[in-house]
C-alpha cells in the first residue's frame, strides 16, 4: 500500500499513516533517498521517501527492495569485495 502527498519546498509535511490512516508529521531529509519514520498515534514504522513532486508513504511489507532503506543499502553498497 503507498500513499502520495503533494509537498511544498518545506520538509515538514504531513502524511496519512498506511498502517492506521491517521495524519502524522514528518520531517524529510534534503535528498531523495528513502528513510523510515514512525506514526505519530500508532507507533508504527513506515518508509517515506520523495518524489519529484510530493512524498511516497509506504508500508514496510509492501515496499520494493529499492525503497526499504536497509534493503537498499544492501543492494547498492554491498560490494567491498577486490
Amino acid at each position: 500500500m503507498n500513499h502520495s502527498m503533494n509537498s511544498r519546498q518545506s520538509s515538514v509535511n504531513s502524511v496519512q499513516c498506511p498502517y492506521c490512516s491517521e495524519e502524522t508529521t514528518i520531517d524529510m531529509p534534503g535528498d531523495y533517498a528513502p528513510v523510515y519514520a514512525y506514526c505519530d498515534v500508532c507507533s508504527k514504522k513506515y518508509i517515506l521517501e520523495r518524489l519529484a513532486e510530493g512524498v511516497q508513504v509506504l508500508t514496510i511489507e509492501g515496499a520494493p527492495c529499492c525503497s526499504n532503506p536497509d534493503c537498499r543499502e544492501i543492494e547498492m553498497g554491498g560490494s567491498d569485495e577486490q
